[in-house]
């Protein structure tokens, strides 16, 4: 299993990197912006947006790479051997998940909530 999943991330990072790079980027901004919400809701639909784009990003980015290794001139035998993108596919939550979680606690931590303000008092009209 781990060897599949380092062979999967190499090819990821090797030859699907631009789908993992707009995967990410999108993830961010989306994390970024439910770090500046108030709203409970908000916040987690955000946060399942960007679970899945990074997940669909994810499995893009290891499908391509199979396909792209395995049309290289003379590919090993292991460039045939593709379970990454099922694994990714069908587990690639769990990662994408923690990874959006990390990043909403760093974006807390380093970019406060503007402080809310409170109620501005009735105006009594003579």
């Amino acid at each position: 299993m781990n060897d599949y999943l380092t062979k999967t991330i190499w090819v990821m990072c090797s030859y699907g990197a631009q789908h993992l790079a707009w995967g990410l980027a999108s993830s961010v901004l989306i994390v970024i912006y439910a770090s500046r919400r108030k709203r409970l809701g908000v916040i987690v639909s955000l946060l399942i947006v960007a679970t899945l784009t990074l997940w669909i990003a994810a499995f893009i980015a290891a499908d391509s790479g199979y396909r792209a290794w395995q049309s290289s001139p003379n590919p090993p035998p292991e460039a045939f051997a593709d379970t990454g993108p099922i694994l990714f596919l069908v587990a690639g939550w769990i990662p994408s998940s923690g990874f959006v979680y990390l990043l909403l606690d760093l974006c807390r931590r380093s970019l406060p909530r503007p402080p809310v303000l409170p109620p501005s008092p009735p105006s009594h009209a003579a």
